[in-house]
């Protein structure tokens, strides 16, 4: 220090300071802070993510949605095919008739009964499906189980030679008698 300086009351000169930013002169920079372009990437890259997964949350919902309404659909098949089967509904050909459940949106439901090559058992088909339009992808689920055609008999002679079952001929027992052995009464 000099001497002028301690005589005058004038305090010892500063050095020069270098600044947080680069200067001209090509001086690195001391302090580090974010530049309004870094802020920017940032907001642009975080953006784009929460777009991303916006849109997976979205496909993940709807995803939800209709598997809910696919299991809903099976579940409504079954019912009807089982009260078909125990004789509570009719086993008539019908199309796109209206379920009474309450479900928004509304669900229709057909039954036909188609033909076979094998005697004695035919196809029934419960179809059911969402009352929406095309373009909103309605859920649609056939059930199609093989049903008995033999008629039942309560007389023992009307069964031709065989001894009446204690299982009945309907369309809820299986395609016929199994064991039956051969004509009732006949000796080995």
């Amino acid at each position: 220090m000099s001497a002028n300086h301690l005589q005058f009351g004038n305090p010892p000169p500063v050095p020069p300071r270098r600044w947080a930013r680069r200067r001209m002169g090509g001086q690195p920079r001391h302090g580090r802070a974010f530049t309004l372009i870094e802020v920017i990437l940032a907001l642009v890259v975080l953006g784009a993510a929460l777009a991303i997964f916006g849109e997976v949350i979205h496909l993940a919902d709807r995803n939800a949605v209709d598997a809910r309404a696919e299991t809903q659909a099976q579940l409504l098949a079954n019912s009807l095919m089982d009260e078909i089967l125990a004789g509570v509904v009719a086993d008539t050909p019908v199309t796109r008739q209206t379920l009474d459940v309450p479900d928004d949106p509304p669900w229709l439901y057909s039954v036909a009964i188609g033909t076979s090559d094998i005697a004695g058992v035919a196809p029934l088909e419960v179809i059911v499906e969402q009352d929406l339009e095309p373009q909103f992808g309605p859920v649609k689920f056939r059930l199609v189980r093989w049903v008995s055609t033999v008629a039942e008999s309560s007389e023992p002679g009307d069964a031709g030679d065989q001894a009446p079952s204690a299982a009945p001929a309907g369309p809820s027992s299986g395609a016929g008698a199994a064991g039956a052995a051969g004509p009732a009464g006949a000796a080995p």
